[in-house]
């Protein structure tokens, strides 16, 4: 699986310097310094709360032993740090400055396409044995997370969390959270949790809150069309 998210990797960042090449040139050598750059490790503080987002995702629950050691995170990090990067792409292109040459965009423009229909198609292929676990409304902050659970949890509960912001590269974003919270909601509805997230470098936490604030906001605006779509029927 890693190889196969390396190749996909590699794919989306050709078609990045791609339309960079063709909309911005100017652009081009920022972007690919940007890619090769080694990333400043800071530690997010726990007294900062920059963001919170309310979203719906395929999340799952690991219960562990132990709280994670150094080693595991330093692991998670560094493969948190490459799917952000391939999720965040998208939205720094659409960032980026439009060059005036509409002809030459014009021209070039069923490449790109078949780029992306590469990208799209490799993705179904290559992650069609992976399902994705069921959808969960949760609340996410750069230090806490907060969802419903029908898992039996208890306040020092150590998990990994694992989160899927896309349908079809469905490789997800890992969290460490010590359940602080556990509201039980009766018998059968399950119970409110609650659990702070371990320190992350500052960079890993800009681009997580980007990437769910991102998210929440195409969330809303698609719910909007789906009630309409709902109502003609």
């Amino acid at each position: 699986m890693l190889g196969i998210r390396k190749v996909l990797e590699g794919i989306n960042t050709l078609r990045a310097c791609f339309v960079l090449f063709i909309y911005d040139k100017s652009s081009f050598g920022i972007f690919v310094f940007r890619q090769v750059a080694p990333t400043t490790r800071r530690s997010v503080g726990w007294a900062v709360d920059m963001f919170s987002s309310r979203l719906v995702l395929p999340v799952s629950l690991e219960r562990l032993a132990c709280p994670p050691s150094r080693e595991v995170r330093d692991a998670v990090e560094r493969s948190n740090a490459n799917v952000l990067a391939f999720l965040l792409l998208e939205v720094d292109l659409e960032a980026m400055p439009r060059s005036a040459d509409e002809r030459l965009v014009e021209a070039l423009a069923p490449l790109r396409t078949k780029l992306d229909m590469i990208i799209d198609m490799l993705g179904r292929l290559s992650y069609r044995d992976v399902e994705l676990p069921p959808l969960s409304d949760i609340e996410l902050s750069s230090t806490r997370i907060a969802w419903h659970s029908s898992h039996l949890l208890q306040p020092g509960d150590w998990l990994r969390i694992k989160l899927y912001f896309h349908p079809l590269f469905r490789e997800p974003v890992v969290l460490f959270g010590n359940v602080t919270v556990r509201a039980d909601e009766g018998e059968t509805s399950g119970c409110h949790v609650q659990a702070e997230l371990s320190e992350q470098p500052e960079f890993l936490a800009e681009n997580i809150a980007r990437l769910a604030l991102l998210t929440q906001r195409r969330q809303r605006a698609h719910r909007p069309i789906q009630a309409a779509a709902k109502g003609e029927r």
